[in-house]
């Protein structure tokens, strides 16, 4: 009656949906954060392979070249991490609680800086070139949500960019609370046969948004995943190599057999590879 059973059924679909959605964000997060966890390994590990080489002396020109490419490397995955920090920071600073339409997003501080930092180095920063602790207020909260906008544009939100993405991925990002208000009792049948279909077009069309917006974010975690393997798979086998590596600290590479300068050469670009993958960014 009134179409209260078509609201009942809507809004049912609405829910199963948007459980679902959560479950998918849930797991997509784990996925970065496990990544960007074998990542933060990673470094050390390259940080310690650039020491021992360092120490080495004669060694190949070739060596230094490849050691300044992995510096790159470092510093770039280093300014993200920063950036993520910075763009956290300045969110919750300047107390960012987006809210739009019927849901109801989250704020910055309830997301931890890893967190963050594992989304920024998994999807890349976007950055235009001013830092965020250069901005203060409202300024440094628009370049904060253009940031998040910028980076979560390809896969939580379709089409577009910026400051208007950023405030819908917030609106957006999981696990979330989807709004879909009862109507009041206070009025006439008629109005409340009307608004029980609105309350029911309303939770289908939004039903219909979070499932395309979850198996964008079921896509994404697949992505992640498999640079996730690709990087386990190389630090693994370099890290079975530590007691190795760590045997050629300050030796002198024209005394070493060939065996072992081949080991050394494998190193090199087996770490300056490690470290290009640290940047490697999931679209």
């Amino acid at each position: 009656m009134f179409n209260s059973s078509l609201k009942k059924e809507a809004l049912r679909i609405h829910d199963d949906t948007l459980k679902r959605y959560n479950v998918s964000y849930e797991k997509m997060s784990d996925a970065c954060k496990k990544l960007y966890v074998i990542r933060s390994d990673s470094v050390n590990l390259i940080k310690l392979v650039e020491q021992v080489i360092n120490s080495i002396v004669n060694t190949p020109k070739e060596f230094d070249t490849q050691l300044g490419k992995v510096g790159k490397e470092l510093t770039k995955f280093r300014e993200t991490e920063e950036y993520a920090k910075e763009a956290y920071n300045a969110s919750v600073k300047a107390g960012m609680n987006i809210v739009g339409g019927a849901a109801t997003g989250i704020g910055m501080a309830s997301m931890a800086p890893t967190a963050l930092m594992s989304i920024a180095t998994t999807f890349g920063t976007a950055t235009t070139g001013t830092a965020i602790s250069a901005l203060s207020g409202a300024a440094a909260q628009k370049a904060a949500v253009a940031w998040i906008g910028r980076t979560f544009a390809g896969f939580a939100v379709k089409g577009g960019a910026g400051m208007a993405v950023g405030e819908a991925f917030l609106a957006l990002a999981g696990p979330i609370g989807w709004g879909i208000t009862a109507a009041s009792t206070g009025i006439s049948l008629i109005s409340l046969t009307n608004k029980n279909k609105e309350i029911a077009d309303d939770a289908v069309r939004e039903s219909k948004e979070i499932f395309k917006a979850r198996e964008a974010l079921d896509e994404t975690t697949e992505k992640v995943n498999a640079l996730k393997i690709k990087t386990e798979m190389l630090y693994s086998d370099m890290n079975k190599q530590r007691n190795r590596i760590t045997g050629f600290m300050n030796v002198d590479y024209l005394s070493l057999e060939e065996k072992d300068r081949y080991f050394l050469g494998t190193l090199v670009n087996n770490t300056l590879s490690l470290s290009v993958l640290l940047n490697e960014t999931v679209e």
